[in-house]
């Protein structure tokens, strides 16, 4: 009896023992496509002021494939990242974006009114990406970036 005992748990830890060797780690063979992308730039007013306060959306458009590999647009935004500007006028983002992005519109609204400095209308540019890393022909696509210095006109 005390040796099927002992016999049983010799036969638990060998079988515990070839279960944790089996788990050695693979590479993922699925992911998910995935850039780095960043966004910065400088709002001012006509005078040169720096403009605290302004929202700013960074708009990403989706693109998809057909058959015969080209581009074609849905019109719908598939990212959108909102921000505000700081005491310098300045916005930044940085983020790791679903795809590699390919059009981008920056919106930039006065939201606050006049507590700021002024009642601003509202901009809308589409600054060119530029591509600062490639890609390692897996499912990162690199690194994007965008930059826009805007000066917004008074109401």
């Amino acid at each position: 009896m005390n040796i099927r005992k002992h016999l049983l748990r010799l036969l638990g830890s060998a079988l515990t023992m070839l279960g944790f060797s089996s788990c050695i780690l693979v590479p993922a063979m699925y992911g998910s496509p995935h850039a780095d992308f960043s966004a910065s730039g400088t709002v001012t007013d006509t005078q040169g002021n720096a403009i605290e306060g302004i929202r700013v959306a960074v708009q990403q458009h989706r693109h998809y494939a057909n058959s015969d590999d080209v581009i074609y647009d849905q019109n719908d935004w598939y990212e959108n990242d909102t921000l505000f500007t700081n005491a310098q006028g300045q916005y930044s983002l940085t983020r790791s974006a679903f795809a590699k992005p390919t059009d981008v519109t920056i919106v930039f609204e006065d939201v606050d009114g006049p507590a700021n400095g002024g009642e601003y209308e509202s901009l809308s540019v589409s600054p060119e990406v530029v591509q600062t890393k490639k890609g390692d022909r897996s499912w990162y696509g690199g690194a994007f970036e965008v930059s826009a210095d805007v000066t917004l006109e008074n109401k």
